[in-house]
């Protein structure tokens, strides 16, 4: 598995828990009525700048798991170095995620413009970038698998 493909797998992995807990969390304080009120997309907005934290050392955590078990599993070496492959991959998977985003952009903006509320258009953006971050990380692994 090069260094590329691992890469995306522990994005992917990343992605899935990070959505499971931005989703549980957010959840479990709407429930609450956290969010309801004047201040609730302040309230909101607070929650989810620690959320992004949290996910930062996520990211950081699976990132090195999987490099030491990939070094145990396999025996080799980490090699980092990126060839044309790698950065074709990584341009064709960028470029779909941003056009999935672009028009999910679109939709919010047009669900704005027909009576959507802001605390509503907020929790679309922000379940779009997470979906597009998933996004570009599983068409990466397809990408490798399928061979470009």
């Amino acid at each position: 598995m090069s260094y590329g493909e691992r890469e995306a797998l522990s994005g992917l992995i990343t992605s899935l828990i990070v959505i499971g807990l931005f989703l549980s969390q957010l959840a479990r304080q709407q429930a609450a009525g956290v969010f309801d009120g004047p201040d609730g997309l302040m309230l909101w907005a607070r929650s989810v700048l620690i959320l992004i934290g949290w996910s930062i050392g996520i990211a950081i955590a699976v990132t090195i798991l999987s490099a030491i078990l990939h070094g145990l599993l396999t025996g080799e070496k980490a090699d980092h170095r990126r060839d044309e492959r790698d950065r074709d991959i990584d341009r064709r998977a960028l470029t779909w995620a941003w056009y999935l985003l672009s028009f999910g952009l679109l939709g919010i903006i047009i669900g704005l413009a027909i009576g959507d509320s802001a605390f509503k258009a907020m929790n679309m953006l922000l379940a779009l970038c997470l979906f597009s971050e998933t996004f570009r990380d599983a068409a990466k692994l397809v990408l490798y698998r399928r061979g470009v």
